[in-house]
């Protein structure tokens, strides 16, 4: 085996469980002299892919990785990776589907995907809409305190009402939202259309969007609805992990 091969095999081994290597460790781990682990290990610290701490010489990422997951992230937007996590659910089930963000009390669409079902209810892109008529809205909202979620829908507190919908109500569903993970009704605003859908956010970038599905509630007994809730949630879960978004690491 090269010595690239090698250092590749060294570099793996870093995670969240493991954020520190020792040469001892390593060599034991990856079944190598623990002089050839000695030399890797000092050769990727120069190239900056990992750093030594002189104090007991072991070793951490270094620069140079931090530089290379930021050209990564660059090339890979959030909205990009809800793009194609979209198209794959819009192919799998053949309902329409949406992205969009929360600026303010309003929804504001970014996508519009149409799907191979024969009725189709479509939200054309740049449209808004209060945030709390819509599952893209309850979804991002819910991933603010609720305090915030209170103040930008304009309730003065939990006791407070706005168009006929409770400020304890409100916080009711964002926590069965944050429990979930997935925010779904049906004839939310226009009568027979369910929707289903999730936020995920880029804390690098500051970025958050959400997803949804919209089909013709008489389409899509018990089993299909759970179906496409636990394809939501994973294609979210494959985003968040990705960019690090803590809603939805382990």
């Amino acid at each position: 085996m090269s010595s690239i091969d090698n250092g590749l095999r060294i570099l793996a081994l870093l995670g969240d469980d493991r954020p520190c290597l020792r040469v001892g460790e390593v060599a034991r781990d990856l079944d190598m002299p623990k002089a050839s682990v000695s030399r890797l290990m000092k050769t990727l610290s120069e190239a900056g892919l990992l750093e030594r701490d002189d104090r007991d010489g072991s070793y951490f990422v270094g620069e140079r990785a931090l530089d290379l997951g930021r050209l990564y992230l660059a090339r890979h937007t959030l909205l990009e990776l809800v793009g194609h996590a979209l198209d794959d659910l819009v192919k799998e089930f053949g309902f329409t589907g949406h992205a969009g963000i929360v600026s303010g009390g309003d929804r504001i669409l970014l996508m519009a995907k149409q799907g191979s079902f024969p009725l189709q209810h479509t939200g054309s892109v740049a449209e808004r809409k209060p945030a709390y008529d819509s599952i893209i809205g309850r979804a991002i909202l819910a991933r603010l305190p609720d305090e915030q979620v209170l103040k930008q829908l304009g309730y003065r507190d939990e006791n407070d009402t706005v168009s006929g919908i409770s400020g304890r109500d409100v916080l009711a569903e964002m926590a069965r939202i944050r429990k979930e993970k997935i925010a779904y009704s049906s004839s939310l605003v226009t009568p027979g259309i369910s929707s289903v859908g999730g936020a995920v956010a880029d804390p690098g970038r500051n970025e958050t969007i959400a997803l949804c599905l919209s089909y013709p509630t008489a389409a899509a007994d018990e089993a299909l609805s759970h179906r496409m809730r636990d394809a939501i949630r994973h294609k979210l879960m494959e985003i968040g992990r990705r960019v690090r978004d803590p809603f939805w690491l382990p």
